[in-house]
């Protein structure tokens, strides 16, 4: 994570896309791997030379798909949610819990049997709502951006605005 925490804040939940989205670049380095394997039987040489370059090619691709699924999170703090996403160029947007109004989880068959599907999140900034598609585990952010804002609900009913927050499941 990029994002510095601010004194007292704690991270609660950070979650990704699901590994499915990595999917398709291994599908096609291995497929262009097994092509450049079949290239090296050909008696032409400029043969294997053009599959080493389609191959060298997909796997910077795969490669750079990678890093950036490495880069795009999501992390639910006591105070906020964090956006990160970006290799190169980077952006971080955060949404204070208090100006999240809606969460709302959906799943397909297919997500639900492999632990994924989409998370929209309304807020009340100028762009709306915000849909995340493909995340990992996505109850467990729903239910995490839930359980702070009650959290927090709590502690400022209470008076404890000050109060530390524990993390949830612990």
């Amino acid at each position: 994570m990029r994002s510095k925490l601010r004194p007292g804040e704690e991270a609660v939940l950070v979650v990704r896309r699901h590994p499915i989205a990595l999917a398709w670049p291994v599908v096609v380095v291995l497929f262009l791997g097994g092509a450049l394997g079949a290239a090296m039987l050909a008696p032409q040489r400029a043969i294997l030379a053009a599959a080493g370059a389609v191959f060298a090619a997909a796997a910077l691709w795969a490669l750079w798909r990678y890093a950036e699924w490495r880069r795009d999170l999501w992390v639910v703090t006591t105070n906020r949610v964090i956006d990160e996403s970006g290799v190169l160029t980077v952006r971080m947007v955060d949404s204070p819990l208090e100006t999240i109004h809606n969460v709302a989880c959906e799943q397909s068959l297919f997500g639900r049997m492999l632990g994924f599907g989409k998370v929209t999140i309304q807020t009340a900034a100028e762009h709306g709502a915000v849909s995340l598609e493909g995340i990992a585990a996505p109850e467990a952010l729903r239910n995490a951006i839930i359980d702070m804002q009650v959290r927090r609900r709590t502690a400022v009913a209470g008076g404890g605005v000050g109060t530390q927050m524990t993390r949830s499941g612990s």
